[in-house]
């Protein structure tokens, strides 16, 4: 009985065994399962958000993939972008988005999206998404991208251990400089002499070899170099004035954050000062920009005097020049205080079209499709001839929308314009892209249109059919952003 009872708990043991097996082997498959398969998901370079900007995920949805290709790598390169559009290609980079095919998991794409935000002056961002990116050691572009980042941060020690885990392309000249600079940092000098002979017989680079020569043999450093993150840490390493005049004028798109603004009172005018003085001082400081950058530049350091002389209530000399600067600096609210006192036949140094120019800054800026400033500046357009500003400052403000009765309609047709210079073919797409609500693939197809005119960006004519494609794609910030720089860019136009 005993021996049979010994056999019934076995058997109930092993029964008990076997069905807790059954029950459980399922589960616990389909957790080695699911591990399995996220380990070997392919990461997505384009998914982790460098910022916060408001674009939806669906970003990169349905963008054809040959055309990221070939757009976010010139990003990268060395054409630069006016201030709008360098926005904008900073706004699509820094989306956290999953890529089209082929594009999202490909790793040289992941090095030139970060790559492109450093050299659009996002290297912060840049940072926050290569921080999370792997397979860095076996490619030298998002080891290249990494190094730059922490080097432009001030971390030394995260660039040099990009160097030193790096498996491919070593004797690439940016990787021996920045070797040199890692074995110099760690006391090891003959090593660094020898890597820095190698640097210089492969490329010679007048200021790093300037820089090098200093930090390793004492010689004069002469002034610091912004060119790039190297001679950035080599400047810092020798304690050189980053904000020296050199400096600056050195400096790439890359490095310019680090830079102080120059000029105006950013904090505002102090209780008890001389406002004749300091709207003299603001406006002889507008004045001296020769382009629209220097210009934006200039309105950005005296945003805080330009401010504070519109709440003084008191006459202004140049009225519309100081509005307009509060527009570049971002402060519509400003520039809306200073149009609010201005009248058709009391505005020193202003016309009725620079007036009407105005108007189209402030409703452009401030987002609202206002017809009656529309027809305004087409009624201006119309009277003053091709030579008029009014005309392509009209054209500009209509592609944000807004309804033309009419007259307006017609005096609009026969406005006489410059011919379109950007691809007619890219224009076309982007006009596609517009109306079939392709964010990413308009977005990338108005950057390459305005990496074909330069720094002073596209001519008033492709500038609005860009605006209304990006409209149409739901980019309505951007869209603004490039118009108002446009109207802006219209006093410097030849």
């Amino acid at each position: 009985m005993r021996h049979n009872r010994s056999m019934i708990l076995s058997k109930r043991s092993s029964s008990a065994a076997a069905l807790l097996a059954l029950v459980l082997t399922p589960a616990v498959s389909a957790a080695q399962e699911e591990v399995k398969v996220k380990t070997l998901a392919p990461p997505d370079y384009f998914s982790s958000p460098a910022a916060r900007t408001g674009i939806g995920g669906d970003l990169w949805k349905d963008t054809a993939p040959d055309i990221m290709r070939d757009v976010v790598p010139k990003l990268a390169g060395s054409k630069p972008l006016s201030p709008a559009f360098a926005s904008l290609a900073r706004r699509l980079l820094s989306t956290g988005a999953n890529g089209p095919a082929g594009v999202g998991d490909n790793a040289d794409m992941g090095a030139q999206r970060a790559l492109a935000l450093i050299a659009l002056g996002e290297a912060k961002g840049a940072n926050a998404i290569l921080d999370r990116t792997t397979g860095a050691a076996g490619s030298g572009a998002l080891s290249m991208a990494i190094a730059e980042a922490a080097l432009i941060a001030g971390d030394d020690d995260k660039a040099c251990q990009a160097e030193q885990a790096l498996t491919v392309d070593r004797g690439a000249a940016y990787w021996l400089r920045l070797r040199t600079f890692c074995q110099l940092k760690a006391g090891q000098n003959d090593a660094a002499q020898l890597t820095f002979q190698l640097a210089q017989a492969q490329t010679k680079d007048a200021d790093y070899a300037r820089l090098m020569n200093a930090a390793m043999n004492g010689a004069a450093p002469g002034t610091a170099s912004l060119k790039n993150g190297v001679d950035y840490a080599l400047s810092r390493r020798l304690n050189l004035d980053i904000q020296s005049a050199s400096a600056i004028a050195s400096a790439s798109p890359a490095l310019k954050p680090l830079i102080k603004p120059m000029g105006g009172d950013l904090a505002g005018v102090s209780p008890g000062a001389d406002l004749t003085a300091t709207e003299a001082a603001d406006i002889a400081f507008l004045r001296q920009a020769k382009t629209l950058d220097g210009f934006v530049e200039a309105a950005q350091a005296s945003a805080g005097s330009i401010a504070a002389l519109a709440q003084a209530g008191g006459p202004l000399r140049e009225p519309v020049l100081l509005a307009r600067a509060a527009i570049a600096s971002g402060d519509v609210a400003t520039a809306q205080t200073i149009r609010g006192r201005l009248t058709a036949d009391k505005t020193p140094g202003a016309t009725t079209t620079d007036l009407a120019i105005l108007d189209a800054l402030i409703a452009a800026a401030s987002g609202k499709v206002d017809n009656q400033v529309l027809g305004n500046l087409i009624a201006r357009g119309a009277t003053g001839g091709a030579k008029s500003p009014a005309q392509p400052a009209a054209v500009l403000l209509a592609s944000l929308g807004g309804a033309m009765d009419p007259d307006a309609r017609a005096q609009f047709a026969n406005f006489e314009l410059p011919k379109p210079v950007a691809s007619p073919a890219r224009a076309v797409l982007l006009d596609a892209a517009g109306a079939a609500k392709r964010k990413g693939e308009a977005g990338l197809l108005a950057l390459s249109i305005a990496l074909e005119t330069g720094p002073t960006g596209p001519q008033p004519v492709d500038r609005a059919r860009i605006a209304q494609g990006l409209v149409h794609a739901g980019l309505v910030v951007d869209a603004r952003a490039i118009v108002v720089e446009g109207l802006l860019g219209l006093a410097y136009a030849k």
